[in-house]
């Protein structure tokens, strides 16, 4: 954790207040690795940055450890989708102290863990779809918001960059989805 808060990646304080207590789920390409490309991690320091975005706590699934229930990681066809039925790690997923996902736990069940304390508070999951399209990961993710009944906004680019005026737009489509009620749960295109 150290590096990613060096980074800026990583929250300094965890028990820290945010304004809004509606909560985030970021999907984004695995971006820690030798072979990922570095536009999450773009992406997730500039979200902390916008002065709309940066008021949600936002829970980005590359700040953590991750592990597997699937042998192969991201087989879309693999029964795991990250609910107490489907995951094959069940032993190792929940902290019994804080009844949350630790290190140990499936990347599945963790990433809807969090997907369903979005949905719970209210909050919404941004899905940043890179040049090459969504990561494998990012299509089990889409699949899981949907049983969820997540709100999604899917971010697309031509570009290998991330810059302030992705985020105002993306902020402004979130924006006008609170002051609409929450009205359109479907999956939303910002562009």
């Amino acid at each position: 954790p150290d590096c990613l808060k060096a980074a800026g990646l990583f929250d300094e304080d965890e028990d820290k207040v945010y304004e809004f207590s509606e909560k985030v789920t970021l999907s984004v390409k695995f971006s820690l690795a030798e072979q990922s490309t570095w536009y999450a991690t773009q992406f997730a320091k500039e979200m902390k940055d916008d002065e709309y975005l940066k008021k949600f706590k936002t829970y980005n699934p590359n700040a953590w450890c991750k592990d597997s229930c699937d042998p192969n990681f991201t087989d879309i066809q693999h029964l795991c989708r990250g609910t107490s039925s489907t995951c094959g790690l069940q032993h190792k997923n929940l902290d019994p102290n804080t009844k949350r996902p630790r290190s140990t736990s499936c990347w599945r069940f963790a990433f809807r863990f969090h997907q369903e304390e979005s949905k719970d508070s209210g909050g919404f999951m941004i899905q940043v779809e890179e040049e090459a399209g969504l990561g494998d990961g990012q299509k089990i993710e889409t699949e899981m918001a949907k049983e969820a009944k997540l709100k999604v906004f899917r971010t697309y680019t031509i570009y290998g960059y991330v810059d302030s005026g992705m985020m105002a737009k993306i902020s402004k489509a979130v924006k006008e989805w609170y002051d609409s009620g929450c009205a359109n749960s479907d999956l939303e295109n910002v562009w």
